[in-house]
């Protein structure tokens, strides 16, 4: 006669399971709010760099006509030396200005990029996320 199957070692299979489950969930949440830091991040940058483009105003214009308009040159000037200086900032020495402009002369929009791992922002793990961020600032004397 034989003896039924014992349940020995099932305890051991499932534990091991649950904890894979859990390490996933952790390097997921993990991975996530990375991401969505950097995000914030590119996107306070891109409202930095799009208040200090809107600066660049035409001060010839201004002086003999009181007219507020932007001077394009100063504008991708100024953008790049704000981007520059937001770029100290852990995380964002990577990013890049894709485009500043001023589609009306009073308004400068700026556009950021940024490359970054997924993984606790450590390049040599695999999978990275292209995040951008645009932001918009009216030029004012």
């Amino acid at each position: 006669m034989r003896r039924p199957a014992d349940d020995e070692g099932s305890v051991t299979v499932l534990t091991i399971g649950l904890a894979a489950v859990l390490l996933a969930a952790v390097v997921t949440v993990a991975a996530v709010t990375h991401v969505e830091l950097q995000r914030s991040r590119l996107a306070h940058a891109a409202d930095e760099v799009a208040l200090a483009a809107a600066d660049a105003l035409d001060l010839d214009a201004y002086y003999r006509a009181g007219e507020i308009r932007l001077d394009a040159v100063a504008l991708e000037e100024q953008a790049r030396a704000q981007l520059a200086e937001s770029a100290r900032r852990e995380g964002l020495s990577d990013a890049v200005l894709v485009a500043a402009s001023s589609p009306d002369g009073i308004t400068a929009e700026v556009t950021l990029a940024l490359r970054t791992p997924v993984l606790f922002g450590a390049a040599w793990l695999p999978g990275t996320v292209d995040l951008s961020a645009a932001s918009s600032a009216r030029g004012a004397p």
